[in-house]
Order: structure tokens, then C-alpha cells, then sequence
């Protein structure tokens, strides 16, 4: 009843406000029956649960591979066919792992999201997969994620190298992926996480030559300056040599960061140098490869000042160095 005595209809028994409540009732629970069988749908992905994105970003990606889907439905059932061929793939393998990147990469420019939602979202159960060919699968994805340098992959690299995952094969696809990227966002992160000792360290270490930053290029001759085991010191001169490549700066996905170059090339052609007289035999070599491939023009003239006071058969191994860079096979 109104202030003015007037008396309204009671809202539990007038029969039209009733059949309107009990409409509303029954679409409300039926909207949030689909959410909740949608949310229970969504298994983990094959290398991370959805749960480890944000939930603004779980979402975009959410409606960005639904949108996807409808699109290009064909793409998703390509992705799911190389997936599926990942145990036929590693027996017929004759490295340690089978080239899945490669077989997604074939897939085409629309693989990235179907993939993507394999990596993050819904993956087929590993089922009877060996260990190589669950590896090979989860790092094939990365690999060939990364080769897209899309900007959307960047919430789901950056919660893997985030995450607890360790294996070495998919931390490092997963450091390369996100290289790849480039941005400083993208070159801080890779900094910082290859900073924390344990056993992903050697990984991204090996992963992170992919982007060609000069923060990149200056933590990676830290590294090699703290004389460290020779398996660390080992994916450090490699990620050198790539972190500089002449080669790699001629491309066009560089191109935003041009300027850094020539800072870029000469510190990691002054840290392979110094690497090269601090370690014999093996490394030595590898530190002789990445030079040839980073190629500064600043390199004779480091021979040349390292050799002052060194040994006499460090003398010698500078100068076929020397001899060797001066006819360098990859310029």
C-alpha cells in the first residue's frame, strides 16, 4: 500500500509480475548454466592451464579463438591433424626430437590461434605420448608461434616463461617466442627471469639470443664475464652469436630497433673474444663460430689487444682467428 492508501498488486502472488519473475528466474539460471558448463568445458592447454592468464586476458583470447573458429574452422582441424601426428612424427625421428615446429609453421598465416588454444587453452589429453613426442609437440607449438610475432601470443609466452615449467626444450621455445617479440617489454622479462638461478635458467639463457636487444646482448656478456660452467657458458656464446648476427640484423623484423646495432654486434663480439681466450677446445670453437657469424668490424682489433701478455698458444689460437675472420664464410 502507497503513503496515500492506494494498494498495489502484491508482487509474490499478482499472476503477471509472478510469470515475469519466474521468466526472468529461469534465464538467468539458464544463462549461468552455460557459463558454467562452458567454464567446465575449457580443459588446460598442453603446456599451460587457462588459469594461469588474467581473466581480461583468458577472455580476449577466449573470443578471439571463437571468433577464429567460425572463420576459418578448416585451420583448427589442420592444427589438431599435425598435433594428432606427434607420436607417428617421433618414431620416424632422427634427432633427439621430432621437427614439429616445422609441421605446424606448414599449416599457414591462420594457424596462430588454433594453436594457441592448444598451448593455452583445450589440448587432446597427452594420452600414451612418450616423453620426446609430448616435448616435441609443446615445443613445435612454441616455435612455430613465436616464427608469427604476433602480439597477441605475448599473455600466453609471457605466463608459460612466468610459470613453473621447466623442461628445457619448451622454456627455451618458449624464451625464443617471446624474442621474437622484441619489444623492451618482452627483452626486460627475458632479462630478469635468466637472472634466477635454478634449472630453467640454462634455457632461457639459450632462448633469449632471439632477441635482438642490447640489453639482451649486454646481460648475456655478463654472464660469459663470471666464467660459469661450461654448459651455461655454452648457450651463452650461442645466444651471442644470434643476439648479433649481421644476418639477422639485415632482416625486417628488426627493423623498430635498428639503432641498437652496432652497440648490439660489438658487445657481443668483445665478450666472444674475451670467452675465447678464457675457455680451450670445444667452446673455443664455438666462440670462433659466433664471432664469424656476428661478424663487427670491431673484432681484429679485439685479436689484436688480446693478445698482449696472453700465452704463446693463446697467441697462436687468436691468430688463426684472426686468419679466419678474415675470410669469414658467412660474410
Amino acid at each position: 500500500m502507497s503513503t496515500d492508501g492506494t494498494r498495489y498488486p502484491d508482487m509474490a502472488t499478482h499472476p503477471s509480475i509472478r510469470s515475469n519473475i519466474l521468466r526472468h528466474a529461469a534465464a538467468l539460471a539458464c544463462a549461468l548454466g552455460v557459463l558454467a558448463a562452458s567454464s567446465s568445458a575449457l580443459a588446460d592447454g598442453n603446456v599451460i592451464a587457462p588459469s594461469r592468464l588474467k581473466p581480461a586476458e583468458r577472455a580476449q583470447l577466449v573470443a578471439s579463438v571463437q571468433a577464429a573458429r567460425k572463420t576459418h574452422p578448416k585451420t583448427f582441424e589442420a592444427v589438431r591433424a599435425v598435433a594428432d601426428r606427434a607420436a607417428a612424427m617421433d618414431a620416424r625421428k632422427r634427432g633427439r626430437l621430432a621437427p614439429m615446429g616445422p609441421a605446424f609453421k606448414s599449416v599457414g598465416p591462420q594457424a596462430l590461434l588454433p594453436m594457441l588454444e592448444l598451448v593455452a587453452l583445450q589440448a587432446p589429453a597427452r594420452g600414451n605420448l612418450s616423453e620426446s613426442a609430448w616435448i616435441a609437440l609443446r615445443a613445435g607449438l612454441l616455435e612455430a608461434i613465436g616464427s608469427h610475432r604476433d602480439p597477441l601470443a605475448r599473455p600466453v609466452l609471457h605466463a608459460i616463461l612466468e610459470g613453473p615449467e621447466s623442461e628445457f626444450y619448451v622454456v627455451r621455445a618458449a624464451a625464443e617466442a617471446t624474442g621474437q617479440l622484441g619489444t623492451d617489454q618482452d627483452a626486460a622479462l627475458l632479462v630478469a627471469l635468466s637472472q634466477t638461478a635454478g634449472p630453467r635458467h640454462r634455457a632461457l639463457l639459450a632462448g633469449m639470443g632471439a632477441c635482438r636487444r642490447e640489453s639482451v646482448a649486454r646481460e648475456l656478456a655478463r654472464v660469459l664475464l663470471t666464467h660459469p660452467s661450461d654448459d651455461i657458458a655454452r648457450v651463452a656464446v650461442k645466444s651471442l652469436g644470434d643476439v648479433g648476427s649481421a644476418w639477422a640484423w639485415k632482416t625486417p623484423s628488426v627493423a623498430t630497433h635498428a639503432s641498437e646495432e652496432a652497440a648490439t654486434r660489438a658487445l657481443s663480439a668483445s665478450a666472444l673474444v674475451r670467452a675465447f681466450v678464457a675457455y680451450p677446445g670445444e667452446l673455443r670453437q664455438a666462440c670462433s663460430n659466433a664471432l664469424m657469424m656476428v661478424d663487427d668490424p670491431s673484432t681484429p682489433s679485439l685479436i689484436a689487444a688480446a693478445k698482449a701478455g696472453a700465452a704463446s698458444d693463446t697467441v697462436a689460437a687468436l691468430d688463426t682467428l684472426a686468419a679466419r675472420f678474415a675470410r669469414n664464410p658467412t660474410r
